[in-house]
């Protein structure tokens, strides 16, 4: 069965078209116009018409709150479901809720199935997961779950460590996964499973990102808003929008155009970079201390698999001689190349170091086609 996936940002529409032994059919990032559901129906529509077989869509939703701990075929009962988790993530949810009702409209006659980000962190033991917060304010968050730390990127993390599963001919039992892209996140992993990660009530925590602030002191903020005199949507769209990397360099969220700028002199691009280094490293350090050490240490996202000057960087919390300069400045061949082609290693000695290619879509493929089958054997009439 062939399957079309979408990973839609704040902005883009990436989108794969696979075949059932995985290889691409087709494939692009597109502009996906905000959420104006005109646009992203013409835009869906075009798409589904380049892959005319596809029996099966697949989404990655960020958010899957305490509703959603896996996969899950997406019913009017479900697309309500994750209407109220909206508002714990408007970024990036309101646009996947947009491409969904948007290939509903397009190709109503095949079947959709959302995989979250947060699944994979389900577990996160609740002392880990949770806040040091009054009690009494959990009844104010949805689902009864309270106020937790969900984590994100679970995708991404979930094909590393299967990655380096494979490269390394078994999983390490304790890895840290550094997802680095216009979102970054340091995940601890242990005998295959989450215990702990930067990212916590939303995608705003942990290390700093393309326009993300990542952690700021919650009294900062207070201040802003009662001595600066920042409106609550100021300060959201500021701490979204406007800060990480953007926000110091005054040049971009673009770690590539910021990088430029500071080896050319620029003063506040330096210090973007030199911040962005800083966060990564302090997200690294209290991951490895979740873990009580690391044997494996994987980097992935587009500024991990691209940037072998922030692999280097970030990798030396643990030492100078982590990483091998000469295997750190390997390059992936295409990005359609096969998964066996998706990791290699570029550690000097112990911990292994790997690069993996985030491949968010297979897996999205693989928990779709596998909820399918189980839904349709589920409902073939018995031969008795």
């Amino acid at each position: 069965m062939e399957a079309l996936i979408f990973n839609v940002g704040s902005s883009s529409l990436k989108w794969t078209a696979l075949r059932q032994d995985e290889s691409v059919i087709a494939q692009g990032n597109e502009d996906s116009g905000g959420i104006e559901p005109a646009s992203l129906r013409a835009t869906v529509g075009r798409i589904a018409a380049r892959v005319p077989d596809a029996g099966l869509i697949g989404h990655r939703v960020v958010h899957g709150g305490a509703l959603f701990q896996s996969a899950v075929r997406i019913d009017a009962a479900v697309r309500a479901q994750l209407e109220q988790l909206a508002a714990l993530d408007p970024l990036h949810m309101r646009p996947a809720l947009a491409v969904i009702d948007a290939a509903q409209a397009a190709i109503p006659h095949v079947p959709q199935v959302a995989s979250f980000d947060t699944a994979f962190h389900r577990t996160i033991c609740p002392a880990a997961a949770g806040y040091a917060l009054p009690r009494e304010w959990d009844r104010l968050f949805p689902g009864g779950a309270g106020a937790r730390r969900y984590g994100f990127h679970g995708l991404s993390v979930q094909w590393s460590i299967e990655r380096a599963s494979v490269a390394l001919g078994a999983l390490p039992p304790r890895v840290l996964v550094a997802h680095l892209g216009s979102g970054c996140s340091v995940t601890a992993v242990r005998e295959g499973c989450s215990i702990d990660t930067t990212m916590g009530f939303t995608p705003l925590d942990g290390l700093m990102m393309s326009t993300r602030s990542g952690a700021v002191d919650p009294g900062l903020l207070l201040r802003l808003q009662r001595e600066g005199g920042l409106a609550l949507a100021a300060l959201e769209d500021g701490l979204e929008n406007h800060s990480g990397l953007l926000g110091v360099s005054g040049i971009s969220g673009d770690l590539r155009a910021v990088l430029t700028a500071a080896d050319q002199g620029d003063a506040r691009a330096q210090l973007a970079y030199d911040r962005f280094v800083v966060y990564g490293r302090r997200g690294l350090g209290a991951m490895a201390g979740s873990l009580g050490g690391i044997d494996a240490l994987i980097f992935t996202g587009g500024i991990g698999e691209h940037s072998p000057r922030v692999r280097a960087d970030l990798a030396r919390f643990l030492g100078e001689d982590l990483i091998d300069p000469q295997r750190n400045k390997l390059q992936f061949l295409s990005e359609s190349s096969s998964a066996s082609r998706d990791a290699f290693e570029i550690g000097a000695g112990s911990p292994r170091v790997l690069v993996v290619r985030a491949r968010e879509d297979l897996i999205v493929a693989r928990q779709a086609r596998q909820l399918m089958g189980a839904w349709t054997t589920s409902r073939t009439p018995s031969s008795d």
